[in-house]
C-alpha cells in the first residue's frame, strides 16, 4: 500500500521519513475554514479534511494528514499575515508558556484514524532586535505562531514531544503506523 503525506511541509516529509521509507508527497488543497472554538478539536478537523480531501483521489493509499496550531491565552495564532502580525506574535509570545497542539488523520479506505497530541512551550524573553531579525529571514511565514522551534533559539523549555512542535508527533504516529506495517512495507 502507499503512504502519502497530504502536506507541503519539508518538516513534516522529514519527520515521517524517520517512520517510512517510501512515500509520496501530495499536498492537500481542502478549504481550511473549519467552525471550532475547541483548539484541540479544530486540529484535529483540519487534518482529517486535509487527508481526506487527499484520499478522495488515492483510495488504495493510507493517508496522513496533519494540522498545527498554536494557542495562547485561549487564542489561536495562525500563520502570521506579515512582518507586524510576526512581531505581534512573536511579541505576545515572549517570556511566556503557550500550546502547540498537531492534529493527525491517518485514512485507509477500511479505517481512519484522527488524534492530536499537545505540547507545552516557553520562550524566553525577547528583545526586539531578536524578533525582527528573526522576521527578517522569512521563516515566520509559513510557520503557526510565527516561529519554527528547530529555526528561532526562541524555546528556552519544552513539555511533550519536541516532533510535535515541529509539526508532526512521530511517537503517537508510529505507534498508529504499526498497525498497518505489513500493508505499508508490501
Amino acid at each position: 500500500m502507499d503512504v502519502i503525506l497530504a502536506s507541503a511541509s519539508p518538516r513534516r516529509k522529514e519527520l515521517l521519513g524517520g517512520l517510512v521509507k517510501n512515500f509520496i508527497v501530495l499536498p492537500s488543497n481542502a478549504d481550511e475554514n473549519v467552525c471550532c472554538d475547541n483548539p484541540l478539536e479544530m486540529a484535529k478537523q483540519l487534518s482529517f479534511v486535509k487527508a481526506k480531501s487527499v484520499f478522495e483521489k488515492n483510495e488504495n493509499c493510507l493517508v496522513v494528514g496533519a494540522d498545527t496550531i498554536v494557542v495562547h491565552n485561549d487564542k489561536i495564532l495562525g500563520k502570521p499575515k506579515d512582518k507586524q502580525n510576526a512581531y505581534q506574535m512573536l511579541s505576545q509570545l515572549s517570556g511566556k508558556t503557550h500550546s502547540v497542539i498537531t492534529g493527525v488523520t491517518v485514512m485507509t479506505k477500511d479505517v481512519t484514524i484522527t488524534f492530536a497530541d499537545v505540547s507545552s512551550v516557553t520562550f524566553k524573553q525577547l528583545c526586539d532586535n531578536e524578533i525582527f531579525d528573526y522576521i527578517a529571514t522569512g521563516s515566520p511565514f509559513d510557520k503557526a505562531g510565527g516561529y519554527g522551534i528547530q529555526d528561532s533559539g526562541f524555546v528556552c523549555n519544552i513539555s511533550g514531544s519536541y516532533n510535535n512542535v515541529v509539526g508532526l508527533p512521530t511517537e503517537k504516529l508510529a505507534q498508529v503506523l504499526s498497525q498497518f506495517l505489513e500493508e505499508i512495507n508490501g
